[in-house]
């Protein structure tokens, strides 16, 4: 255990130091039908993606502090809770956060949450049980994009709002964004990169969008032809081969290209860089610095004869 470290962001709270790190699942599964998330093809029938079908089943929070109480004797504090959406049943993360805080632990933990399912009433709890980081699936900032990837009633959540309350109650917000969603265009991209730009969270995830096997929107691909990745290491997001899905309106290179520029935009924004050091120190300021200086190399936009900026 002593060989895995922390993440980049994970770090920020411990001085950017990498230190012991673990991960772990308290529940399988998820309730929500996002077209792009391949989560539930354990809940298929026949075919070979998910045919949109959902199931949540979770562990009974006193089963699952004895790996919490495993982790504390290690002396690991950074801890990721992988579950897909950690946020939802009050009866289980609530109470697994209660459990936590009796005995004092001081773990940095991070979870997943859904915008929408983030309450007021809960914040104060999971920051004391040591949750510093929210990851919330915020996908797209237009409306028209989010509705099509079938994200539920999220579309009319405040989520400017939801951001600042978690900020509020001192809790660090860990934005995830897709570009390249089926009915994304040059316009909508930007509109999320703006958004995200705006909020200013102390961490962003850029991902391009991908058909992954056995998500429903793998299933879409299929029937209407569109290319995917030749092999594996295409659906990676970091690959030489990484290879996302095209729009209805934009070529794969040209969503690669964007997301690529968009993650060195955000990360070398003085805003941004100003508000690390405010929070966690010249450290953090550093480190990330350092990590938008790696280059990735990406095959499709070689081929299409695109530089890289990244």
């Amino acid at each position: 255990m002593d060989r895995y470290r922390t993440a980049l962001w994970h770090s920020l709270p411990n001085n950017a130091d990498r230190e012991p790190f673990a991960a772990l699942y308290t529940s399988l599964g998820c309730p929500m039908k996002c077209s792009f998330c391949m989560i539930n093809i354990i809940n298929r029938q026949e075919n070979e993606y998910s045919d949109g079908s959902a199931v949540f089943r979770y562990w009974e929070p006193e089963f699952m502090i004895k790996e919490f109480d495993y982790f504390a004797r290690k002396g690991i504090r950074n801890i990721k809770i992988a579950d897909e959406l950690f946020v939802l049943n009050s009866n289980h993360f609530m109470k697994l956060c209660e459990m936590i805080i009796e005995r004092k632990y001081n773990f940095n933990i991070w979870c997943y949450s859904r915008v929408d399912t983030v309450k007021d009433k809960y914040l104060e709890t999971m920051k004391k049980a040591g949750i510093n980081f929210v990851a919330l699936g915020i996908e797209s900032g237009n409306t028209r994009v989010r509705k099509d990837v079938t994200k539920g009633k999220f579309e009319d959540v405040d989520i400017r709002g939801v951001v600042k309350k978690i900020r509020d109650a001192g809790i660090n917000v860990a934005a995830n964004y897709i570009f390249g969603l089926p009915e994304d265009d040059l316009a909508s991209m930007q509109m999320t990169l703006d958004l995200a730009m705006e909020m200013n969270t102390e961490m962003a995830n850029f991902y391009s969008a991908m058909a992954y096997p056995g998500s429903p929107l793998y299933g879409t691909a299929i029937k209407e032809g569109w290319e995917l990745p030749s092999n594996y290491a295409g659906y990676s997001q970091h690959a030489y081969y990484c290879r996302p899905l095209p729009t209805k309106y934009l070529k794969a290179e040209e969503v690669l290209k964007f997301r690529d520029e968009a993650w060195i935009k955000y990360h070398t924004n003085p805003k941004f860089l100003s508000l690390l050091k405010e929070k966690f120190g010249q450290k953090s300021v550093d480190e990330t610095l350092k990590s938008t200086k790696i280059k990735l190399r990406r095959k499709v936009l070689e081929e299409a004869g695109i530089a890289t900026h990244m």
